[in-house]
């Protein structure tokens, strides 16, 4: 008598034997394609001015994408956009439109074409809204308030809308602030300028706001394409537990091997530097290290649940920024 093997119920993973990143040239694309590559997938990347014999060479967002059909990916990671850090000038609006909107739209005609099977789009927190002392989820209705925001949340309506059409499975991912060994952003000039001495004490305020290791946003990139139950999801990715930036400011110093001082700079100062800093990038029109939008990421609140992609799919950030600290101070230390 045959026995006759009983189904679990849940599908099979989805192979990745060859794929696409878009952004591979990035903090995180970097890591995801060498990832990829580790586990066996044959990555091509598409760049702007890249070049060799797996790269797209595509100014994303100004021509459509040719070449996809050709390589024919099983899956697209698609981290290629204008950075919120440009969003000052008149232009702001049109150039995040033109990248992040209009290179998506060429991007899934392309995937659509040559057959893609899944194709996950790294989105933002920054289409939520922010200093709601509640936690916010996925159910949170999207009120983005910048123009890096509103265009993510553009693409995030076309990537969704794209779901199931020429059988190819899409999925969102929205990451909160993203800080590993390598990354240029905010966070490391602040580690900087802590290491510097330069960096003031912090008052306790009581916003806190929710950070991401880039190996875990790695982790559940790769595992959302591979996930046939994923398809037409929006996922938040962040650690479970939220930092204020006192706290933030501490843990660096613990990392540094210092002490943190037994006084802080009162809310007042820095709210009063910030308007001086308003007032001198009127004048110079330019942004200036320290302004109202610096004083508001250090002391409104940002918190972002990512209980969901943990109750569906089983995933858990193994990273926390408490434990991580000494290894991003270290690597920038050596670099």
């Amino acid at each position: 008598m045959r026995t006759v093997k009983k189904r679990s119920g849940k599908a099979a993973p989805a192979p990745l034997a060859r794929t696409l990143v878009t952004g591979a040239d990035g903090f995180i694309g970097g890591l995801l394609s060498r990832r990829l590559e580790a586990i066996g997938s044959d990555v091509y990347r598409l760049s702007r001015k890249g070049t060799g014999p797996k790269t797209i060479t595509n100014d994303i967002g100004k021509d459509p994408i040719v070449g996809l059909t050709d390589i024919k990916p099983q899956a697209v990671f698609h981290l290629a956009g204008r950075v919120h850090r440009s969003d000052e000038g008149g232009d702001a609006e049109a150039e995040h439109i033109r990248v992040t909107v209009d290179g998506t739209t060429y991007l899934l005609q392309a995937a659509s074409e040559a057959g893609v099977k899944a194709f996950v789009f790294f989105s933002t927190v920054a289409v939520m809204p922010e200093g709601l002392a509640t936690e916010l989820d996925e159910n949170t209705q999207p009120a983005p308030t910048t123009p890096y925001g509103r265009a993510k949340l553009r693409a995030e309506e076309l990537v969704l809308a794209m779901n199931g059409k020429s059988g190819m499975r899409t999925v969102c991912l929205r990451l909160p602030m993203v800080y590993g060994p390598g990354h240029k952003g905010q966070l490391p000039r602040m580690i900087a300028s802590i290491d510097r001495g330069v960096f003031p004490p912090l008052p306790h305020y009581p916003g806190k706001r929710s950070l991401l290791h880039v190996d875990d946003a790695v982790d559940a990139a790769i595992l959302v394409a591979r996930r046939p139950e994923a398809a037409g999801k929006v996922y938040i990715v962040a650690e479970p537990r939220p930092y204020s930036s006192r706290e933030i400011y501490e843990i660096v110093l613990q990392a540094l091997g210092r002490k943190a001082p037994g006084w802080h700079v009162p809310r007042s100062v820095l709210a009063s530097s910030a308007l001086l800093g308003d007032l001198g990038e009127r004048i110079v029109r330019r942004r200036l290290p320290f302004d109202s939008a610096a004083l508001s990421k250090l002391s409104v609140p940002a918190i972002y649940s990512g209980r969901r992609i943990e109750r569906e799919l089983g995933f858990r950030t193994k990273k926390t920024f408490a434990t991580a600290a000494r290894e991003v101070v270290a690597q920038r230390k050596v670099s």
